[in-house]
């Protein structure tokens, strides 16, 4: 009989019936990439174990991303076991902090069977509170999920210098936590270079997808596609100016067709020269953002899937953009740049911009290439076969559990 094993998933997730909760609290468009992620992962790794998931949900900070000073606990379920904590920014990592050392130091506590601690992020307060756990318990082993490296967590144009300085502290006390991390999993094979891994077990993968992410795409994608001449060029994701956004937008106003649409679903920093645009270019459709079922049915619906993001900042080769993997599982065709983070095969499976020269001219260029000749069968396939041997979290949650 196989061991069952016991395990703390420390996170930022929050569950379905909390989002409305969630919402009301946010001052500024919440981001649900990250918290899609962590869902992903929790139903694999529930499949593969016994397990307590405690979160400090990943949202914005009072004054400017958020209405609420203090944020209360959620009702905790059998699911999911979540903190309350001063939202105040400058404070608030501090008291997540201790919200989450109170909690988990209960539960080591109560439970002398915890065996492994899996971390999801780089966010300080999560790390320092399974530290905390293991200074209770030292046969308790952490594990840490690196999805993005902490200097890079904030990516908007306009970043203050108490921000900045903030960042720094805070990414120097995570760094320094590290060294009691037991083993790691890596979104990017160039982020081991940034930490001490001597003598531990790394992993690195690029994501997660669901085991059956594929046969329900494909359903679906039949009913929804349109066949008829409109053609919908799409990206889904957070609107950043870093991101290529406005790249996108200025390649799609160089192409000609009524029958072409753009269609742009999410919020961030260039959303005001999105909507101006939208306003001038009645074929642009900013959506704003929108619920993560509608952005996956979009995505379902497009002809072209766009990842605008360049090859041109050194955060690029710590990262691999999640949205790829849900691009490349829709079965549509995906137009992106190869990032540094990115394996080399990925060529075989996405259809490459050229980095070199205008970029704007570039991605209007390849959008027309792949709108012109659009036959993604042989790319979708080799993808759909890595994908099944390499992502399904199933797969990924089991050497998690074992690290």
């Amino acid at each position: 009989m196989v061991k069952e094993e016991k395990i703390i998933f420390l996170c930022g997730y929050f569950e379905k019936k909390c989002e409305d909760i969630i919402r009301s609290y946010q001052s500024v468009p919440f981001n649900y990439s990250a918290n899609n992620v962590q869902e992903r992962l929790i139903h694999g790794l529930k499949n593969n174990a016994s397990m307590i998931v405690l979160s400090a949900p990943f949202v914005g900070s009072f004054p400017k991303e958020s209405k609420t000073i203090f944020f209360r606990e959620l009702d905790s379920s059998s699911s999911v076991q979540y903190v309350s904590f001063n939202n105040i920014w400058g404070i608030r990592n501090y008291s997540r902090a201790e919200s989450l050392k109170k909690k988990i130091g209960k539960i080591i506590e109560n439970n002398n069977q915890i065996e492994h601690i899996i971390v999801y992020s780089t966010h300080t307060p999560l790390l320092e509170a399974a530290v905390y756990a293991k200074h209770k318990n030292r046969k308790v082993k952490i594990c840490l999920i690196v999805p993005d490296l902490p200097q890079y967590n904030n990516l908007h144009k306009n970043i203050s210098l108490p921000y900045r300085i903030g960042k720094k502290i805070d990414s120097s006390r995570f760094y320094k936590l590290c060294k009691h991390v037991d083993s790691y999993l890596f979104f990017a094979s160039e982020m081991e270079k940034m930490f001490n891994t001597s003598g531990k077990r790394v992993m690195v993968t690029e994501g997660f997808l669901d085991d059956d992410i594929f046969e329900l795409n494909e359903e679906k994608r039949l009913a929804v596609h349109d066949e008829s001449e409109i053609k919908y060029i799409v990206y889904t994701g957070t609107t950043n100016e870093k991101f290529g956004v406005k790249d996108l937008v200025d390649a799609f106003r160089k192409i000609d067709g009524n029958n072409y649409r753009l269609v742009i679903c999410g919020s961030g920093d260039a959303d005001e020269y999105i909507n101006k645009c939208a306003n001038s270019d009645c074929r642009i459709m900013a959506m704003g953002q929108i619920s993560p079922s509608e952005s996956h049915l979009w995505q379902l619906k497009a002809d072209i899937l766009v990842n605008p993001r360049p090859n041109d900042e050194d955060f690029t080769k710590y990262s691999f953009p999640s949205k790829n993997l849900e691009y490349l599982a829709s079965g549509a065709p995906v137009v992106a740049y190869l990032l540094d983070g990115m394996p080399q095969e990925y060529r075989n499976y996405m259809f490459c911009i050229e980095e070199n020269g205008d970029h704007v001219e570039n991605l209007r260029k390849e959008i027309m290439k792949v709108m012109e000749n659009p036959d993604n069968d042989c790319k979708y396939q080799k993808f759909k076969t890595y994908a099944k041997n390499h992502l399904l979290v199933n797969s990924v949650a089991q050497q998690l559990i074992e690290g």
